[in-house]
């Protein structure tokens, strides 16, 4: 949200000429957009490693991946490496019946998040833009153009 604030601002500033300013928010927007991108690159790297070394049998370190995924997920925060990183640890919780339920109950809440705001997204009046395809123009866009 902050990155798309500081777009904004930063589009914002070069519609009414304010160069200077357009750079610096511009600027600003990459330098946040690339640590984003890098904090779900890593995130997504150590729950690949954690699926690597489940399949070699290194439970110990499958753990410590998929332990630090999760909180990278959790502080950016992306709803599908968590919901990725709940599966990981919810397999490897095997043996401890108390976090294997914790992390089903939470992957289970962050699914039916994600469903919920699918269904949000969908009833939202600009998806209705995203809708129109070969028939008439739908008049409650109209306000969007």
């Amino acid at each position: 949200a902050v990155v798309s604030t500081q777009s904004t601002g930063g589009m914002a500033a070069l519609v009414e000429g304010r160069l200077t300013d357009a750079k610096r928010k511009l600027r600003e927007t990459v330098v946040m957009a690339n640590k984003a991108d890098l904090n779900k690159l890593t995130s997504t790297a150590f729950l690949l490693l954690a699926h690597i070394f489940v399949d070699i049998g290194n439970q110990s370190d499958a753990l410590e991946m998929v332990k630090s995924a999760h909180e990278i997920a959790n502080r950016i925060p992306d709803i599908s490496l968590q919901i990725w990183s709940c599966k990981l640890l919810e397999r490897l919780s095997g043996e401890q019946p108390d976090k294997v339920a914790e992390m089903r109950e939470l992957r289970e809440k962050l699914q039916g998040k994600l469903e919920r705001e699918g269904e949000e997204c969908r009833a939202s009046p600009d998806n209705s833009l995203l809708q129109w395809l070969d028939s008439e123009f739908p008049s409650s866009c109209m306000s969007m153009v």
